[in-house]
């Protein structure tokens, strides 16, 4: 299965379809230090339930194929 979502990957890899938003969450806390202001923190999310790898694999090779068929 594993090896099935690494070939439904396979391709170009296109850096421009990413947001680098830990970058910005930190500059922005830098400028707000910056100015003087309590720099805004955002609260730790609670971890996730932990579920098998073999569902979650499963979904993850169902959301490529419904992205690759959107296509």
């Amino acid at each position: 299965m594993a090896k099935h979502l690494v070939s439904l990957l396979e391709g170009e890899f296109n850096p421009a379809g990413f947001k680098d938003e830990y970058r910005e969450r930190v500059m922005e806390f830098i400028a707000r230090k910056a100015k003087g202001r309590a720099p805004r923190l955002t609260a730790v999310k609670s971890k996730r339930k932990t579920t098998s790898l073999d569902s979650v694999l499963t979904k993850s090779i169902e959301a490529l194929r419904k992205r690759k068929r959107a296509a």
